[in-house]
């Protein structure tokens, strides 16, 4: 069975009023205008509040939550399109991105205190380095490109 959720702000409430803010806002500096365009954002911007308060005080979370699931879902996708539209690809290739996912690996703390990780500047690979040995000059191992830095 479902569980009860919070019917507070979810993120699909916080968007709206966001939104509503926005077009509130809108609204007042297009009053020197005329009429219609200061109608319209504050009448949409009411709109959102009347839909936000009626999703809070809801009386069917289990809807409000598959709501909510649905906004996330499209916000996700929204903001992986322009990761992956609007990325600077310094290598130029589609494997960055594979590469630079797996370099944010985060290695265990006892590495933290050996060694320095370096992300390579133009294929994304990660490069471990022994700490306090000053200013060294680092090769990679997968491109050989090379770059000096303190470890």
């Amino acid at each position: 069975m479902f569980q009860q959720q919070n019917r507070g702000l979810d993120e699909l409430n916080r968007t709206m009023l966001i939104a509503a803010l926005v077009l509130s806002i809108l609204g007042m500096f297009l009053s020197s205008v005329g009429g219609w365009p200061r109608i319209l954002f504050t009448g949409l911007g009411a709109i959102l509040l009347i839909l936000m308060v009626f999703r809070m005080m809801s009386r069917n979370p289990a809807k409000r939550y598959q709501e909510n699931l649905k906004y996330l879902t499209a916000e996700t996708a929204v903001k992986n399109w322009f990761q992956r539209t609007f990325r600077s690809n310094t290598a130029g290739s589609k494997t960055y991105a594979k590469r630079a996912k797996s370099a944010r690996k985060k290695p265990t703390w006892s590495e933290m205190r050996q060694y320095k990780y370096f992300i390579c500047p133009q294929c994304a690979q990660r490069l471990r380095v022994p700490r306090g040995k000053g200013r060294i000059r680092v090769t990679c191992t997968n491109c050989g490109n090379v770059f000096e830095t303190r470890s």
